[in-house]
């Protein structure tokens, strides 16, 4: 039946009915009251019975259904009586009770929302009302769009021409008669050019030169074609090969769009920006045959599952299902093949990386409705998995700026008045009880720090920003580090005397030094080397694309590393919320980090952590370039030259080899790819040329050093570049390499690359 969505109009509420299906009297009329506050048309009903008649009376756009209904039968029930009658309305089920098992019964029979009664349930009713009204509304547009371009397709007059090797005409179905104004007998013979003039020029210039098999990629939207008496026509066109008879031919089927293109004009233009997204989606359609246990996919699928196009590629999809998730995936299968459409994501094992993809399928049917397989879709979801997870992030720490900012704003109130009348008191009382006095005031300042604290980390900090060098601001919190860090931690300083400026307030970059010294101060109980480095740096825009927030540019890199004891992935993705902290109790706040994460942020700039356990840390704070107030002096654009040497490329991180691949591989070079060292000395023992190791230092099984260590005492001469996320002095003086080493930091861009691979090659021989 027709379903009136009125409610999907911004004010639709007021013409919206919604029917109850309530047995207690007393929630029915409560909701019913929250429901008409809301501006909706309410109809009570207390049985299943009663329910039908009001639908069936076809005035009702929703159904809020009670699990539990008198008679012995449930919500479910109705709502099955209901689809069968032919009424297909919204419903949202409500109990007084949570059940998983109840939930997943009742969306996949097609109830729209799940609704537990609970204190506050009564205040989101009428947005899940609304919500749902807007849904099905959208839904039945998208029905209705899909049915007038179907409609449009499926009227209109398609020629059918078949064209033979010579590309002369030997078929021309009456369609084409009407299509061009010219019987089947004068267009026989004739060139298909005669009827589509320009699309068929050979690459040579010679008009008459066949290209076999070159029609289909010629013969595209926007084609025109020439009826008999001259006038064109836009045109569509699709082409088939095919063989018979010992010879071969081309099947071509043109439509005349002049109709549609009128029709569509509008909608083309409206919806051009979402048919981009659509072709950039990369969704690969498959078939499986339940008869033959022929599973075929779509050409896309070969780029979802990284393998060559072919017949194998449904199988290919299907085999590197994630086997965690196998089970998950034949129980879908086994439930389109009993009739019920699924909607599934899991994760593929595609090389070295794991994937994320959306399955959705649906039974598929024979000609006399009897299910013969599935048909579906498959789309690659792991950016969205990505972005997600750091929406997802970003939400925390936001969620958690606002309860810091809001908490602090208000107890800096109540700190004014504590620490204004003890300053006021203080002169005021006799000298016994000053003491107690001034240990409330000292409370009271140290409680005021902490407040400043959560304010920085909450962005809302007043922060007094201006050009500076950061080089001074590290001289000057160099002696303030020098007794905060101990005698037992040598603190060593490694800055660009031409270091770019930036934005800042002073006193909060000092503050964020001081805070990543004191935390590494923490991580080297026994002391250790601490490490303060500055330089240029250019953030490319993969870099960009893996970091959200950051915008591709020049920074100012300012690194604090330390050789103490490293942490975990699990604290390393903590280490910026505010009151975490690996300490014991009443050792820290857990707000030194936090603090620095917000200065950062609003100062514009990015921080990021590289640690390893057993290594030491290192924190990269990022802070953008003030335009035109470089300290460096202007020089003269570089050039670099790329070469045809062969390099060894070993990097554990799938993400950052394939860069690394492709950006050598756009210099020239011949670049071998290895996933660790057992894997770099696999290759090399099986015979492959080598000019150039480029390797990194930290990785699992065998470091860098250990695999340059290895190859050179094979060849000796071997030239070698290192590279780290740690920076180069911190590296060096962990004794992880020597001070010679070339060495190039991470992030780089693909200029940087290519410039130190070169200068390596055209250093004299190592050995």
């Amino acid at each position: 039946m027709t379903v009136s969505l009125a409610a999907n109009a911004p004010n639709g509420a007021a013409t919206a009915t919604v029917l109850v299906v309530e047995d207690d009297l007393g929630i029915a009329e409560l909701e019913r009251g929250r429901l008409e506050e809301a501006g909706y048309t309410v109809v009570l009903t207390a049985t299943a019975e009663e329910a039908l008649v009001e639908v069936a009376k076809g005035a009702i756009d929703l159904v809020l259904l009670d699990y539990r209904l008198p008679g012995g039968t449930d919500g479910l029930d109705f709502y099955a009586r209901a689809k069968e009658a032919g009424y297909d309305l919204p419903v949202i089920l409500v109990t007084g009770f949570s059940n998983e098992a109840t939930v997943i019964q009742a969306l996949r029979v097609g109830v729209r929302d799940f609704v537990t009664k609970s204190l506050e349930y009564l205040d989101y009713l009428p947005e899940a009302v609304a919500r749902i009204l807007r849904q099905v509304g959208t839904e039945r547009r998208l029905a209705e769009s899909e049915a007038r371009l179907t409609g449009i397709i499926e009227s209109a007059k398609d020629a059918v021409i078949v064209v033979e090797e010579n590309r002369r005409v030997s078929l021309f179905n009456p369609a084409a008669e009407r299509m061009f104004g010219c019987p089947a007998g004068r267009a026989m013979g004739r060139p298909l050019t005669d009827f589509i003039p320009n699309e068929f020029v050979s690459s040579s210039g010679g008009a008459d030169a066949p290209e076999v098999g070159s029609l289909s990629a010629r013969i595209r939207s926007g084609t025109r074609g020439r009826r008999a008496g001259g006038g064109e026509f836009p045109l569509e066109a699709t082409v088939s090969r095919g063989e018979a008879g010992g010879r071969s031919f081309h099947t071509v089927v043109v439509r005349d769009v002049t109709e549609r293109n009128r029709a569509e004009e509008a909608l083309r233009r409206s919806e051009a920006l979402l048919r981009q997204a659509e072709s950039m989606a990369h969704v690969a359609g498959w078939t499986y045959d339940v008869r033959t246990g022929e599973y075929v996919s779509s050409e896309e699928g070969s780029r979802i599952c990284e393998c060559i196009p072919g017949p194998h590629v449904g199988a290919e999809l299907a085999r590197k299902v994630h086997p965690e998730d196998r089970a998950e995936v034949e129980d879908a299968l086994r439930q389109a093949l009993a009739g019920t459409p699924f909607e599934i994501e899991h994760r593929l094992v595609v090389g070295e990386r794991i994937k994320w993809v959306n399955v959705r399928g649906e039974p598929a049917l024979d000609a006399d409705g009897h299910i013969v397989g599935i048909i579906g879709v498959t789309q690659d979801v792991t950016e969205r998995k990505r972005l997600e997870e750091q929406f997802r992030q970003a939400q925390k720490m936001e969620a958690f700026g606002q309860l810091a900012g809001g908490v602090a704003h208000d107890f800096n109130n109540l700190l004014t008045v504590i620490n204004g009348y003890s300053d006021l008191l203080l002169p005021t009382v006799p000298p016994a009880d000053r003491p107690a006095l001034d240990a409330i005031r000292d409370a009271g300042e140290r409680a005021a720090g902490l407040t400043a604290q959560l304010l920085a980390f909450s962005r809302r900090a007043v922060l007094e920003p201006r050009v500076l060098d950061p080089n001074t601001v590290i001289a000057e919190t160099g002696r303030l580090l020098r007794r905060l860090i101990g005698e037992d931690i040598v603190l060593d300083t490694s800055l660009d005397p031409v270091v770019s400026r930036v934005r800042a307030d002073p006193g909060q970059l000092g503050q964020v030094l001081i805070n990543l010294a004191v935390n590494a101060r923490d991580a080297m109980p026994r002391g250790g080397r601490l490490t303060i480095e500055t330089r240029d740096v250019e953030l490319g825009e993969e870099y960009a694309r893996l970091h959200a927030g950051v915008r591709p540019g020049r920074y100012v890199m300012t690194a604090v590393a330390d050789t103490g004891s490293g942490m975990t992935p699990e604290v390393k993705a903590r280490i910026f919320e505010p009151f975490f902290t690996t300490k014991g109790i009443g050792k820290g706040t857990g707000l030194g980090l936090a603090t620095t994460y917000g200065i950062i942020k609003q100062s514009g700039g990015h921080i990021e952590v590289y640690s390893e356990l057993g290594v030491g840390t290192t924190f990269k704070v990022y802070l953008p370039v003030v335009d035109g107030s470089s300290a460096s002096a202007p020089t003269e654009p570089v050039v670099v030259r790329g070469g045809t040497e062969s390099v060894l490329l070993v990097e554990d991180q799938v993400n950052v080899r394939t860069f690394a691949l492709l950006a050598l591989q756009t210099y020239g070079y011949a670049v071998t790819p290895a996933v660790d060292g057992r894997d770099a000395l696999n290759l090399v023992s099986g015979g492959i040329a080598v000019d150039l190791l480029v390797t990194d230092v930290v990785m699992p099984g065998m470091s860098g050093r250990e695999l340059a260590e290895a190859l050179r005492r094979q060849n000796p001469g071997l030239k070698v570049l290192f590279t780290s996320g740690y920076t180069d002095d911190a590296v060096v003086r962990h004794g992880v390499l020597d001070a010679d080493a070339a060495f190039l930091q991470k992030p780089y861009t693909p200029m940087a690359l290519a410039r130190k691979v070169r200068e390596v090659l055209d250093r004299h021989p190592e050995g």
